[in-house]
């Protein structure tokens, strides 16, 4: 099996995803190299979240690195993060996030590759995040109802969606956690009259519908996981090397 160097894999990943323009820790946005094993990549394992799962499943696949979108930040997992840390170190599997470098992605962002699997067109990037774009929109054809649908069968989980628009057609989509109003109103001043993204509160279900935005919520971990597969596929490409989805319970959406 071919294994490659991992500074040459961490210098690929760094370049590819541009991580300089996103390493402002002070804002906690930390991408690159989060923890090194110091070992040679045979097997890449990707994941969404660094949970306890994909560290245990990374090193059943066999993998020397896990690529995840979200590291494992000390204000979320308070005590976990070093018990986290310490199961890495264990298992000898080096630990590299791309968080907003992944999101604001030209090609392979999050919102971008959900919007080509949803059949988007004319898409354009907006919401400004940590120094780039983090979401984008675009047009679709076909009817709200439709596109909620195929939504679903995209994600691999039923969405929730609600229709609060006459019009549909401008999509804007932000994955994850950008289900504050806020949010929702910067799809709605550049025309969009629907809005996708992972999770929202009462509050953002309010909004849409008192601004009269169409609203489908596709749950975090599901809207932001095809992006890691996409990226997965990229290096296995560059590098030569197979790689795995280490997939975390279901239920943890």
């Amino acid at each position: 099996m071919n294994a490659v160097p991992l500074d040459k894999v961490v210098s690929y990943l760094d370049g590819l995803l541009n991580v300089a323009q996103f390493s402002d820790a002070s804002h906690g946005e930390i991408n690159g190299l989060l923890l090194s094993a110091d070992r040679p990549v045979s097997r890449l394992a990707v994941a969404v979240n660094t949970s306890f799962v994909s560290i245990e499943e990374t090193r059943r696949a066999g993998a020397e690195l896990l690529l995840v979108h979200h590291p494992s930040w000390a204000n979320i997992d308070l005590h976990l993060k070093p018990q986290k840390e310490a199961a890495l170190r264990k298992a000898g599997v080096t630990l590299y996030g791309a968080h907003a470098a992944l999101d604001c992605h030209p090609e392979l962002g999050t919102g971008m590759t959900l919007a080509q699997l949803l059949g988007l067109e004319s898409i354009e990037a907006f919401y400004p995040f940590h120094g780039g774009f983090g979401g984008v929109h675009g047009f679709v054809r076909g009817t709200f109802e439709d596109f909620a649908s195929r939504a679903s069968r995209v994600l691999g989980v039923q969405v929730a969606s609600w229709k609060n628009a006459s019009a549909f057609g401008h999509v804007g989509i932000v994955t994850g956690g950008a289900g504050y109003t806020s949010d929702v109103e910067q799809a709605r001043v550049i025309g969009c009259d629907t809005y996708l993204t992972g999770e929202g509160s009462m509050y953002t279900q309010l909004f849409a519908r008192e601004v009269k935005m169409n609203l489908i919520l596709g749950t975090h971990y599901a809207t932001e996981a095809p992006a890691l597969k996409a990226l997965a596929e990229r290096v296995s490409r560059d590098l030569g090397v197979p790689w795995v989805f280490a997939e975390e319970y279901a239920d943890v959406r």
